[in-house]
């Protein structure tokens, strides 16, 4: 399914051909090096290509097709190393270069006639190939320091270009169909046995035995993995052979397949729009669609917003599919569902999504998700709405939510693997890891506010991601939570003892404030959240007899605080609970979060900023700072 999927993505992309695309017989390979060869043959500039800053990088060009190496000696044609193309004269293996004639002779041979007589291309190549190591020594004496002939020895693939015209000789035509009839004269395929042709397992056609590939494509970019690439499909063993089939024959894939995967699954890989890295695993989308804003739709769920599209000129589009994605917790409480907002998609349109994960020499694919645009768009609208909350103006992506998690909001102590049990919940519409959720509450308990660093024991992304949790375990059947006590402003009408708990504890936290001023050390908040939030009966007869000294010495709003603790306390019982469970602690917080966005969402509105909660003391504090 995986491989047929990317096939398929390959013949959609082969319909929107802009040239870029390699054809049959052809690979698209990472060059670092271009050789310039003058009518003669001889090497007359080499050049490195670099960046602004002078440091390395690679161009890539469709070239005649590159087998995968393993450790034995595989030259390529028209496109290779500088161990294949001096040898010895770069102080390399003589058999390196030695194949690399053997191979480039015979594609040659395959074209004789006027055509190569007149070809001035063709006669440069020639004596390229058939130079002695000391003439190559002497030509590469004249153009390199030795640094650079160190680079050049340890570096990547290089390309011929004929200097007069200028011209890579990879693209004269020539030399192109010579590589094609080489190709086509089948070699013997080593290990297949049986039947004269077989039937590939990813598009289905009968082919020639000597087409299935006996090795597939390396795979780059994957998190972890070798440098140089690993393979999806690959058999070393002969625990792994079958009917006396060896290597890949054991899966038979023709060739041209094995090219088409490996070539979208590369080219996915290398475009930051279609991946995303979660944790120590790599994630890669596709649409089967050749509309832009189709295909970027999952990239924004999921990515970050990075440095250089800060840096665009003028304000955002919000009609763009980022700003939509960025702005849907709001939509969602305006009361917009994905398809007002995402209108202009096709809702039918097949997308896939494909988390891969290093495992040795291969890869392991640890997860593959295929749905329309509407299914995964409507459970990510269910996700959103989950998590919308008052205070909460901006979508939180995958990643952000996680940082919650993390010691100093640390990335790197995000704990393993949360990112995509998140992201599978997500997709499969299933309650949130309660793994996350204790975490979570683990996090509120131990951080306090740092206003400075935007950061706050309980802020609006926190008190979302409680919320959602919630409201999908009460779903799911896991506690007895109902979803209309979890709303997204605060529920004055709540009948929920661990909610209205947390409202008491904002309104006491709020008296003490008014009370003693802005100087106050600690609040009751630092101070008693573990043991109030855990064992509200132990705690809160205490802080109810504190709170009424507090309103004593308040003679401005020591009346009006006191209002608010009655009001509140009408709505639990006479016995408060000796323990509050991990759920309950969660709809403590909410409900503290609720009440305080009550209290300074006047002053959050006249100043715009509905995201941070603060009181009065704490905006003081960022004002001087500013």
């Amino acid at each position: 399914m995986i491989l047929q999927a990317l096939h398929a993505y390959y013949q959609l992309l082969q319909e929107q051909d802009d040239g870029d695309l390699p054809k049959q017989g052809y690979s698209a390979a990472d060059v670092s090096f271009e050789l310039h060869l003058d009518a003669e043959g001889r090497l007359v500039d080499i050049i490195p290509y670099t960046n602004e800053k002078g440091k390395s990088r690679k161009e890539t060009y469709n070239v005649p097709e590159q087998e995968k190496r393993t450790v034995k000696i595989t030259p390529y044609f028209l496109c290779d190393k500088a161990e294949y193309l001096f040898g010895t004269a770069l102080g390399m293996r003589a058999a390196c270069r030695e194949s690399m004639q053997v191979l480039w002779r015979s594609v040659m041979a395959q074209v004789e006639g006027e055509q190569v007589s007149v070809s001035p291309e063709w006669k440069a190549i020639t004596a390229f190939v058939e130079a002695t190591p000391e003439q190559l020594a002497e030509q590469l004496d004249g153009l390199l320091s030795e640094e650079t002939k160190a680079t050049l020895a340890t570096g990547g693939l290089c390309v011929l270009k004929y200097a007069p015209t200028g011209r890579f000789l990879h693209d004269h035509r020539l030399l192109q169909s010579a590589w094609e009839k080489y190709r086509s004269g089948g070699q013997s395929a080593v290990g297949a046995v049986g039947d004269t042709t077989q039937i590939c397992l990813v598009s289905g056609d009968r082919v020639p035995t000597s087409d299935i590939a006996r090795l597939h494509p390396n795979i780059k970019n994957v998190i972890g993995a070798q440098s140089s690439g690993a393979a999806i499909v690959s058999f070393n063993k002969d625990s792994f052979e079958s009917f006396g089939r060896k290597q890949s024959f054991n899966a038979p894939t023709s060739k041209n397949a094995a090219d088409a995967y490996g070539y979208v699954l590369n080219r996915l890989l290398a475009d930051p729009k279609h991946r995303v890295r979660m944790n120590d695993m790599t994630v890669v989308f596709w649409a089967e669609s050749a509309v832009d804003h189709e295909q970027l739709f999952l990239a924004s769920l999921m990515q970050e917003e990075r440095s250089d599209e800060t840096l665009e000129e003028g304000p955002p589009d919000p009609e763009s599919v980022r700003e939509r994605v960025k702005s849907a917790v709001s939509r969602v409480r305006n009361g917009q569902e994905f398809r007002d907002t995402f209108s202009d998609l096709d809702p039918e349109t097949t997308f896939y999504v494909l988390g891969i994960s290093p495992n040795a020499a291969r890869l392991s694919m640890r997860f593959f998700y295929r749905g329309t645009l509407g299914e995964i768009g409507e459970r990510v609208w269910q996700h959103y709405k989950d998590l919308a909350i008052v205070g909460l103006d901006r979508t939180p992506t995958i990643r952000q939510l996680l940082k919650e998690l993390a010691v100093g909001h640390d990335w790197s102590n995000i704990p393993p693997n949360m990112e995509g049990q998140l992201f599978r919940s997500i997709m499969q519409e299933l309650p949130y890891s309660k793994a996350i959720f204790a975490q979570l509450i683990n996090r509120i308990r131990a951080d306090q506010d740092d206003p400075r660093k935007g950061l706050y024991k309980i802020g609006s992304v926190r008190a979302a991601m409680l919320k959602a949790y919630l409201l999908r375990a009460g779903r799911n059947g896991n506690h007895g939570i109902r979803e209309g006590e979890l709303t997204v402003a605060e529920n004055m009408e709540s009948t929920n003892v661990a909610y209205n708990l947390g409202r008491l504890f904002a309104c006491l936290e709020k008296t003490q404030k008014d009370a003693l001023g802005a100087g106050i050390n600690a609040t009751i908040r630092d101070r008693f959240w573990g043991a109030a939030s855990a064992a509200p009966a132990s705690v809160f007869p205490r802080l109810l007899h504190l709170a009424q000294h507090h309103v004593s010495k308040d003679e401005k709003r020591g009346f009006y605080n006191n209002e608010l603790i009655g009001k509140v306390m009408v709505a639990l019982p006479e016995r408060l609970p000796r323990r509050l469970t991990l759920e309950e602690q969660g709809m403590f917080a909410i409900g503290y979060y609720h009440k305080r966005q009550g209290f300074y969402a006047g002053a959050a509105k006249s100043s715009g900023d509905a995201v941070a909660v603060m009181d009065g003391a704490e905006e003081a504090a960022a004002a001087t700072t500013e």
